[in-house]
């Protein structure tokens, strides 16, 4: 007969024979697994210093190209915008290093900044919508200008803009432009003037949040400036080229990467000579994408001729 000791001693002995398996085949797989798993280890340390020893290579590069153009640069662009109007649109956020730079190269180009137009976060606020679309449907729309069958206020400011500043219409209405702009706290002008030119900087930066305001605001000024005729050249930091940044969203476009084009490393001096070439290149109808993100084509612009 079958008594609850007998059931009591079989399950016990059903436990010991279970831990002794697992016991047992924990030693025989402890060599093997352990062994495998430090050789992965030891591998992924490897890959990971053969990839900082290759950042460590092209950061050095990336310095001696900075130091070259730096040297060199005003020779590199010399005689590439002899004579060439170029007009600086800078865009909230661009730095004062990075205007003067690109300035000081044009001009060693044999080009002339004729006219640096700034605008404020104030033109690029939905909340002031209203005020643009005043502006380009009021009284000082000028008399030639068509503009987009649309009731947003970021391609009407665009359109108009554009329209005044590659020169078209009167003189009178680029002034009455400019100043009704400037009026509503949306941009400022440098200088007692300015000369439209067909051949255009846009100075944008820093990254923004996908399908922001802004970033949609700027990005219908560059559209608006390319349709209405410019050569465009819109010219930003690394971070532009991120997300919702300027620089990100020409690329990405599908008309906009055709006619527009992109340096992504303006805010030092190798990129300043790229931002130069490549309006030289544009002035020819060259399009391009040029710098060390996401999106360029080459490292920098091959010289126009």
């Amino acid at each position: 007969m079958i008594s609850f000791r007998y059931h009591l001693v079989s399950i016990v002995a059903v436990f010991l024979a279970l831990a002794l398996g697992i016991v047992v085949g924990t030693t025989a797989l402890n060599g093997p697994i352990t062994k495998d798993l430090r050789n992965q280890v030891n591998d992924a340390k490897k890959q990971r210093d053969t990839l900082a020893a290759q950042v460590k290579i092209m950061q050095g590069q990336i310095d001696n190209a900075g130091q070259f153009a730096a040297t060199y640069g005003t020779q590199l662009v010399a005689d590439s915008l002899t004579n060439k109007n170029v007009l600086e649109i800078v865009l909230p956020g661009a730095t004062n290093e990075t205007q003067d730079g690109l300035s000081q190269q044009v001009a060693a180009a044999g080009g002339k900044i004729s006219g640096k137009v700034t605008l404020t976060k104030a033109y690029l606020d939905p909340s002031r919508g209203a005020g643009i679309n005043s502006l380009a449907t009021g009284a000082l729309h000028p008399i030639g200008l068509t503009l987009p069958e649309t009731p947003n206020a970021d391609e009407l400011g665009g359109a108009l803009l554009a329209y005044v500043l590659l020169g078209h219409g009167e003189r009178t209405d680029l002034t009455q432009v400019i100043s009704g702009f400037s009026e509503l706290h949306m941009l400022t002008l440098e200088g007692q003037g300015i000369t439209p030119s067909t051949t255009v900087v846009v100075l944008g930066h820093g990254a923004m949040s996908t399908k922001d305001y802004a970033g949609t605001a700027e990005l219908s000024l560059v559209t608006a400036l390319a349709s209405a005729g410019g050569h465009v050249v819109v010219a930003g930091d690394s971070s532009s080229a991120q997300q919702g940044g300027l620089v990100a969203l020409v690329r990405k476009s599908k008309t906009d990467h055709a006619t527009v084009s992109t340096v992504d490393n303006a805010n030092d001096s190798f990129g300043q000579v790229s931002a130069v070439l490549a309006l030289a290149g544009a002035s020819k109808g060259l399009v391009g994408h040029y710098g060390t993100e996401e999106g360029a084509n080459a490292l920098f612009p091959a010289p126009a001729k």
